[in-house]
């Protein structure tokens, strides 16, 4: 049983048993009730009904709470124009005229990652863009993604890719792997 459900067990009259089964199918038709199979071997005294307080599965929830459409174009075309540099968070909160915690709650539901790991993903495919379509050495891609040196690259890619920039480089820059990318 997951940990964010609580347990409850109560005794059941056997003679109730079959009405209350009924009851609770009827109103959870994915039955979330577990009763022991074996109710014909046990003693009344024994034969429990285990119930969870707090659903297991949550609730699907909408998209309430998230960006409407012409922020999210907005924000998108700011990291793009802004990839080079900072991106701080209260500044992308302000393009879309919302406070820093609520822009972070937002742009979770929206995108459903937080904004820094969307930015940091986006900085990772602008420098694979950078090391197909050009021969610039690392340390110069990375000053272009706005990252500190190639050494923060390195790991910044490593850690989204599974690879090196310079391994990944290498892979992709044969002619037959490049037409891999399209």
């Amino acid at each position: 049983m997951s940990a964010t459900a609580a347990v409850v067990a109560r005794q059941i009259n056997p003679l109730d048993m079959s009405t209350i089964y009924a009851d609770l199918a009827g109103l959870y038709p994915e039955n979330p009730f577990s009763i022991d199979a074996k109710i014909t071997e046990r003693q009344p005294a024994q034969l429990r009904l285990v119930e969870p307080v707090a659903s297991v599965r949550p609730e699907k929830q909408g998209t309430t709470g998230g960006l409407a459409p012409w922020q999210v174009k907005k924000v998108k075309l700011y990291i793009e124009a802004r990839i080079g540099h900072g991106i701080p968070l209260d500044e992308l909160a302000q393009q879309v005229r919302l406070s820093t915690s609520y822009f972070s709650a937002a742009f979770k539901a929206t995108f459903g990652v937080p904004p820094h790991s969307y930015v940091v993903s986006c900085r990772v495919e602008y420098a694979k863009q950078r090391m197909l379509t050009t021969n610039a050495p690392l340390c110069e891609i990375a000053l272009d993604c706005g990252l500190a040196d190639q050494s923060h690259l390195s790991r910044v890619f490593r850690r989204v890719t599974g690879t090196t920039p310079s391994a990944w480089r290498r892979y992709f820059s044969r002619p037959d792997r490049a037409v891999a990318l399209q």
